[in-house]
């Protein structure tokens, strides 16, 4: 039975990155038709290659199988969400330059934590 999230989910993964189908399957050691199932027919690949493909893109096993609460939370918590889980594609170079952004916009916020966070 095809997995409809992860169809959508694996496909706009790869396309964030800028990957082809081609490069992808290098990367996860399987074939360019493989992929092209995963993306078109939905189907599901075996757990190893799953995990794989989680690490890769910075998600969750349940997010690329569509298991996450996301469509069960307040359209606020889908906007936090939708946040964190793209912030999670980042390098460690835009990721601080996202966190450079977010500080400038909301230094009164930021600034009352800063104490608390500063081990990161």
């Amino acid at each position: 039975m095809p997995n409809f999230y992860f169809q959508k989910r694996i496909k706009e993964l790869r396309e964030h990155k800028n990957l082809s189908m081609q490069q992808l399957a290098i990367s996860m050691g399987v074939t360019k038709s493989r992929v092209n199932m995963w993306e078109n027919n939905g189907t599901v690949p075996r757990m190893d290659i799953l995990i794989k493909l989680a690490n890769h893109f910075g998600v969750t096993t349940d997010y690329l199988l569509g298991n996450d609460a996301g469509s069960e939370l307040s359209s606020d918590n889908k906007r936090l969400r939708f946040l964190q889980r793209n912030l999670g594609k980042l390098n460690e170079k835009e990721l601080a330059q996202a966190e450079g952004m977010l500080r400038a916009v909301f230094t009164d916020i930021f600034n009352s934590e800063d104490d608390e966070d500063d081990d990161i």
